[in-house]
């Protein structure tokens, strides 16, 4: 009789409980942490990257719309709001020379959702999503007086990521979340200021990534 109630018990936890399709509208608070990788030469002259650029932490907001299925699968597009990050680096042989990227990046994706309930109020999900990041590039060599043009781009951006929701009433659900999101190789434009040999052939690259951390909002209505 033991046995026979402990396994009705784990069938009940490990059962998907039916929900209602809904819409709904959610809010993210997100810790964003963003790197600059696969840096190239900025100049024909330089050999090699005598540091790497540094990541850069900031933290953004986020807004979706979405639509929830009653067999766990919600479907949403969310706008991220603007973030800026710099990342500095030094390039051989002119290590003196510190290159300053700066970027200004923001995004609207369209995700999907697959929820896993636990029990009655608290469920795990799994997510991904593709879309569009827009990207505002510029930065300077050594000093400000020593501009790379600016640069504007709308690369293709995906991300995954999964997360702990928590059911408090029968429409607000609050949760917490990871996420990974890539948004292409970006770049600025090229060196405004007279070089070496007088020519307008630098410029500064790379390919700008994401890692958030995120707490969750949301309200079925």
């Amino acid at each position: 009789m033991q046995k026979l109630s402990c396994a009705l018990l784990l069938a009940a936890i490990a059962t998907p409980y039916a929900q209602a399709e809904s819409w709904y509208g959610s809010a993210k608070l997100n810790s964003a942490r963003q790197n600059l990788s696969s840096s190239l030469l900025t100049s024909p002259r330089v050999t090699d990257r005598v540091s790497a650029p540094d990541s850069s932490k900031t933290f953004t907001g986020s807004f979706a719309m979405g639509y929830a299925f009653a067999d766990g699968w919600r479907l949403e597009g969310e706008y991220t709001t603007p973030s800026h990050s710099n990342f500095k680096s030094h390039w051989s042989p002119f290590n003196a020379n510190v290159n300053n990227l700066q970027t200004d990046s923001q995004r609207l994706m369209l995700n999907g959702y697959k929820d896993i309930p636990i029990n009655e109020w608290l469920s795990f999900y799994g997510m991904a999503g593709v879309g569009l990041a827009r990207i505002d590039t510029e930065g300077y060599q050594t000093n400000t007086t020593r501009r790379f043009a600016n640069n504007r781009q709308h690369n293709f951006a995906y991300n995954v990521g999964l997360g702990l929701d928590a059911k408090v009433s029968e429409i607000v659900t609050l949760g917490a979340g990871w996420r990974y999101v890539d948004m292409g190789r970006i770049e600025t434009g090229y060196n405004t200021f007279a070089n070496r040999i007088n020519a307008r052939d630098e410029q500064l690259k790379g390919k700008l990534k994401e890692q958030n951390v995120f707490l969750e909002a949301r309200v079925s209505f």
